[in-house]
């Protein structure tokens, strides 16, 4: 048998029969306003068992190539700035001096070439390097039961101060017939 609270009958009856009760607004106190629309954060652990050695190799291959394509862009503009300066003829006319020699001149489309196949065997070398420790990560994570990871969750919406419901009532009879 369930227990009724004598004083909730006798608060609803008296809303039931004062029809502005239900339209009252509640206080609420700034510290109440600031709890209900404050961001809230948490402490979450995680662990870390297996890591998809695929993901790791596109993920790497994406990364290394990018840096690839920065490092050659950059030393195409710094050896345009060295060559528009005239460094490079100074350190050509400076090394035919030092060793003694007759013609000595640097060949841009060799160093280039040689940067670009030594960045794209780099680059297949730095991918295999991370999919053979994405390997042994998971090979040790199996022994031990993997990493663990404390994460802190954020909300990222704010929430509205709640407010009491308007109080339900039944629709007035038009007439008695």
């Amino acid at each position: 048998m369930p227990i009724v609270d004598k004083g909730a009958i006798e608060s609803s009856t008296a809303a039931a029969s004062n029809p502005t009760a239900g339209q009252q607004s509640m206080k609420v106190t700034p510290s109440e306003y600031r709890r209900a629309v404050r961001l809230q954060a948490r402490k979450v652990r995680r662990i870390v068992r297996h890591i998809e050695p695929w993901s790791v190799l596109k993920i790497s291959l994406i990364f290394y190539i990018c840096l690839w394509i920065i490092v050659m862009l950059a030393g195409l503009m710094l050896w345009s700035v060295a060559v528009g300066s005239g460094t490079v003829d100074d350190t050509e006319s400076f090394i035919e001096e030092l060793f003694a020699l007759q013609e000595f001149k640097f060949n841009a489309s060799q160093i280039f070439q040689g940067l670009a196949v030594g960045g794209l065997i780099l680059v297949v070398a730095g991918s295999f390097f991370n999919v053979l420790l994405c390997v042994l990560f998971n090979l040790i994570s199996d022994l031990i039961g993997g990493m663990r990871v404390t994460v802190i969750e954020e909300e990222t919406v704010r929430q509205r101060p709640r407010t009491r419901p308007p109080l339900f009532r039944w629709p007035q009879r038009l007439g008695n017939k």
